[in-house]
């Protein structure tokens, strides 16, 4: 829950309900600063950098190729339990 609150995925009920419980609990107070600070200090000193175009066909190639072989293997699993079955 504290995640999805900081990244700003939780939705406005779910941010309302740990605003109403985080005073009664000790942990999640100081969970929250401390995923709070950490958050903080990567944006501060992360540096973002664009990927390559070329990297990211080339990831995408090998996703795809990845996906295509699975596929093959899939085939194969159920062409074998088709024939070898009893």
């Amino acid at each position: 829950m504290i995640q999805a609150v900081l990244d700003g995925s939780a939705s406005a009920e779910e941010v309302e309900h740990f605003k109403q419980n985080m005073d009664a609990c000790m942990p999640c107070i100081e969970t929250y600063k401390l995923e709070k600070s950490v958050k903080e200090a990567m944006q501060v000193k992360v540096e973002k950098k664009c990927c390559p175009e070329k990297l990211v066909l080339d990831i995408k190639a090998k996703i795809g190729l990845t996906l295509l072989l699975l596929g093959f293997i899939a085939i194969e699993v159920k062409l074998y339990h088709i024939f070898f079955s009893c």
